[in-house]
Order: structure tokens, then sequence, then C-alpha cells
């Protein structure tokens, strides 16, 4: 894991320092180690988290034998092994044990076809010195971060916005069509950046840059939606067994590293069932991490403490004090580049930062959800397909109803389900999907934003974006429809950008077992039926854990990873927190 920084500047204009203040921009990202590379038309960066093959010969930039290739890469390829097995079968010979230099080879002998064959996650460039030819690649669901600018046929790349910040040919104005989003959303939808000059290559892409910088093409090379459509007719028994091959399998890839590996683990069924499977093929102490909080609602604490117990780890906790939440507010805003209302980003900051002393690489609980239908968002959608049936006049009546409550600061709050849920009970089904990641709508983003801005805010309205990726499965069941486009969407732009951030801010590899293509290939072919069944989520994946979880972990009530930030700033006595509180609460925002 690491950083990477560029710029394909044909020798014109080009500072010869920027790829060193690049890189110490994202210093964090790899402690380890700096390299630099200056080939004449393109200059190249890279810190270093040594996880595989610690030794020099895997530094970055790496060059293969004749000097025509070049690469700087971030992530982890878990099946280089195999991959360089074959490589050497057909005459390669590798310098060193790293998988940077198997993705180099492999590009070398597949081209672009190299990216189908990679399982893991990955953001990376390969300069083509003879053919003056550049290729950038972002894996599958934008684990790893790519960004870049592309202008006056230059292309300058960073692993994070504040590295391209550093280049004084790059516009530092804000895009207003990002904010748009952001205030919608929480969050920032690819390819846009909160600047304008700065674009996210999207998951699942590939550029290639020829002709001098004259050719730009950007190509998508996987489709999750083709995943859907192929359905297993497999039993229910043969699909629970091979639920548990697929995470014995995904857990194995990524226990791959030369150094301690530990978990996250909060208590629920995702993290746990890492926690369980580690310790089912290794006998290796195992350090697990979490963090609590004072508010009881919000508290994991006890459970994962419950969990770990069970599974004899080296368990590491820590409560968040109220007192420290301004301070720790401040320090994770450092670690983003751009607006985040993800207010998770604060207990994952803070968790990352402890586990981070203790190991280099730490698993992850993430992306069961999105794969097998755990959102409570889902049974509303559920219901929203009865509730629509019942007559305008009562639908009318019970949302006002509804409406005048007031949400309360509990994490999961009924009152503020139901509002949500029936803020979009009138709509199609996509709006009313939609209507749960909704934070501010198109009204009041057009008051935030002002009158002169009221056509852009309804022509970039991000639900534009959410029926394009909707047309493109609406073949699909309707529970799979919302797994593709919350994959696509949400999962990919708000909780892998969360996860990378905060645990690299650390120096800290996080891996998803989820998330494993070859598990998500096979969770999309099952019946959207037996993961939403008798109006219970991740039904199949409960049950298939039922072999190596206690019922107590499998079936106790599910509460997300968030931060109780409204009781922090309604109850805080700081001045900041005075000032916002007599904003919000006198005009009753």
């Amino acid at each position: 894991m690491c950083g990477i920084t560029g710029k394909l500047h044909w020798g014109k204009n080009y500072d010869p320092n920027l790829i060193s203040k690049m890189n110490k921009a994202i210093a964090h990202r790899g402690p380890d180690d700096e390299g630099k590379l200056e080939l004449g038309e393109i200059s190249l960066g890279h810190r270093r988290l040594s996880i595989i093959d610690l030794s020099s010969d895997a530094k970055q930039p790496m060059s293969e034998t004749t000097n025509r290739y070049h690469i700087v890469f971030n992530g982890e390829i878990y099946n280089y092994l195999e991959i360089k097995k074959n490589l050497e079968a057909e005459g390669y010979i590798f310098k060193n044990k790293s998988d940077t230099e198997v993705v180099l080879n492999s590009y070398i002998k597949w081209g672009s076809s190299c990216l189908n064959k990679f399982n893991g996650m990955f953001s990376f460039v390969i300069w083509d010195n003879e053919n003056k030819e550049l290729f950038a690649a972002r894996d599958r669901f934008g684990k790893k971060p790519f960004y870049y600018t592309y202008k006056n046929l230059c292309f300058t790349f960073g692993s994070e916005i504040k590295a391209l910040l550093e280049d004084e040919t790059i516009s530092k104005e804000k895009n207003l069509e990002a904010l748009n989003c952001y205030l919608a959303l929480g969050y920032i939808l690819a390819p846009l950046s909160f600047y304008s000059d700065i674009l996210k290559l999207k998951p699942g892409h590939f550029i290639k840059i020829t002709n001098q910088g004259k050719t730009f093409e950007e190509t998508n090379y996987w489709n999750y939606a083709d995943s859907f459509r192929i359905k297993t007719k497999q039993s229910e028994s043969e699909i629970k067994e091979n639920i548990l091959n697929h995470l014995e399998q995904s857990v194995r890839y990524r226990l791959i590293a030369d150094v301690e590996v530990g978990a996250f683990l909060s208590g629920g069924i995702d993290s746990s069932s890492i926690v369980a499977q580690i310790k089912k093929l290794s006998d290796k102490q195992l350090h697990t991490f979490n963090i609590g909080f004072e508010e009881k609602s919000y508290n994991e604490y006890d459970d994962a403490l419950k969990v770990s117990q069970i599974f004899k780890t080296s368990h590491h906790a820590a409560l968040i004090q109220n007192e420290d939440t301004l301070d720790l507010i401040n320090q994770s805003i450092d670690v983003f580049d751009e607006p985040f209302a993800d207010n998770s980003l604060i207990p994952m900051y803070q968790v990352s930062k402890m586990a981070s002393e203790k190991v280099k690489v730490v698993l992850s609980g993430d992306g069961a959800d999105e794969i097998f239908a755990g959102y409570i968002t889902y049974k509303a959608d559920h219901y929203f397909n009865f509730y629509r049936k019942t007559p305008l006049a009562f639908r009318r009546g019970f949302a006002t109803l509804a409406g005048n409550l007031r949400a309360g600061n509990n994490k999961i709050d009924f009152k503020y389900k139901l509002k949500q849920f029936l803020a979009g009970s009138d709509s199609d089904q996509i709006k009313a999907h939609y209507s749960w990641r909704l934070y501010f709508n198109t009204e009041e983003r057009i008051k935030i934003l002002g009158e002169k801005n009221r056509e852009l805010v309804q022509a970039t309205d991000p639900i534009h974006t959410f029926k394009k990726y909707y047309n493109e499965v609406k073949d699909l069941h309707w529970l799979d429809q919302h797994l593709y486009v919350d994959a696509m969407t949400w999962l990919t732009d708000d909780i892998l950008t969360k996860v990378d951030r905060t645990t690299m801010h650390s120096g800290l590899e996080a891996r998803a077992p989820y998330l494993d293509v070859n598990f998500v290939n096979y969770a999309a072919s099952i019946p959207a039926e037996l993961k939403f069944k008798n109006a219970k989520t991740k039904y199949i994946l409960k049950s298939a854990l039922e072999k190596l979880l206690p019922e107590s972990v499998l079936y106790k009530k599910k509460s997300g990873f968030n931060a109780p930030v409204g009781k922090w700033i309604k109850n805080n006595e700081t001045d900041e927190f005075k000032a916002f509180n007599k904003f919000v609460y006198d005009k009753k925002i």
C-alpha cells in the first residue's frame, strides 16, 4: 500500500521540484520510503508503505529489465503468486518478490486485459518509454483512489487531491456541481471532485494517453451489472456452503503479508465473521480494535469485547469522551481534501490511529451490507411496495403527521427513519430509495447556493446519475437494482473513500474480504429472494454464518458505525458549538 504521484509534461514548463512536493503532501500514505523517477517526458513519484517484500528490491518507481516500461503502483494483488507462476512459465524473469513487478509484467504480456486477471485493490500508472504511451487504471470498486488533471496535453495524477494542489498549473477554482452533489448526498460522486480542474478516475476504468498527449481514452473494463444476470441454480444449503468457502478464500488471500495483520471489530456480524475466519485459518495472536462512545445507543464497546473473548483475540479498545470531540473533528477534517459528511469518519479515524500502533494491516467487514442487502433501507424499499397501494389521502395525511415529528438523538431513531421513508413514499421506486441518502432536497440546495444557481442545481442533481445506473439494470429484481446502484455510488464514493483516507492517514492498510471480486460475483448470482427473505436483511449470509458465529452475535440488532455528532454539538459548552447551536436550534433549521 502506498501513495503515487506523477506528471506527464512532455518536458514543457515543468517544475523540477514538483514530484518532491507532491510526495511530501502524501507522505502519510507511505512513511517507509520515497522514490522518484525523471524520464524527460514524464516524472513519477512514490511513497511506500512496505507490506509485501520489505526489501529495497521492491522500491518504486519500478522499471523492467530493458527500461522500456516503468510503474508506480498503489494497492495489493492478492492472487499475484498464481499470476507470477503463469508468467514465469512464459519465460518472464522476476527480480524481486513484490506484486508490483507482477502487475508490470502482466501489462507487458497482456496489455489492458491484465486487469481482468487481478484480484485485489489498486491504482497504478505504467509508462511505455518507447511508444511514449501512458496507461492508468483503478480497481473495480475504487478501493484505491486516483485523482488526475488532463490539461493542455499534460496529465497530472496522485493518490490524493492534496498532491495535485502542489501543481501551480492546476486551478484551485471550486466546482459548483460537486458542491451541489455534496449538499445532496454528503459526498461527491466520481468523476467529480471539489475542484473544477481535478477529476477522479471512475472505479473499474482505465485511461490510455497516446499521440503526444493528443489522444485521451477512458474505458470501462468491468461491468458489475452482468454479475447479477446469471443466477446460480444451487440449493440453499449449497449456497450457504459456498458463501463460507468464498469467505475463507477471501480471508486467506488477505492474510498474505510480510508484516503483522490485525482486524477491526465492532461486534456486528460482518467484522465478527472476519475475526472468526482469521482464527480458523491461523493460530497466531490476533490484534483486534474497537472504538466506543459514552452515548449508550451508539456504543458497541461491550459487543466487541464479547466477540474478542469468544475468539481469544488481543483486544484494544477506547472510549471517545465528549470533551475530546472538537479536537477529533478538527483532526479528521485534515484527512479529506474535499467536503465529506459521513460522521463515521471520526471513529474510523480514531480506531485507525490506535491500530497503526500495533499493526500495518487490518481486515474489515466493509462491503457485506452492499452485497448481501444488510441495510434497513432495503427493508423500507420492500414495505414501500405495499405502502404505495394504500389510498393517496391516507399516505398524505400520514406523511404530514410524521413530518411534524422531531428526530431524537439516539443512534437508531424510529422517528427519523419514519420521516425519511415517508419523504419518498409518494415517489417512484428510484426517488424513494434516493430519499434515504438525501441530506438537502433540491429547493433547500437552491436556498443554500442561491436562486441564480437554480438551473445548475436542477440540471446537476445527483439523482440523474442514480437514474443512469438504474437504467443499466432495469431488467433486474428490485433488490438487485438497489444493490447495484448503491455499490456504484454509496459504496465507492462514501464507504471506501472514508476507509482509505482514515486508515492511510495513519499509515495503515485496510483490506475488505467481502469485496473480493470472486466473492462479489458469486453474491450477485444468489437470487435476491435469499438475500432478503421473510422481511429479514442478509438472510442467506446470516444462515451461512451459523457455522461460524453464536446466535448472540448473528441476530443482535444491527448498529451502524456512526458517531453521536448531534449530541456532541447540542451538549458541548465550547464557544464553537454554542454558536452553531444558536444558529441551528434558534432558527429551527
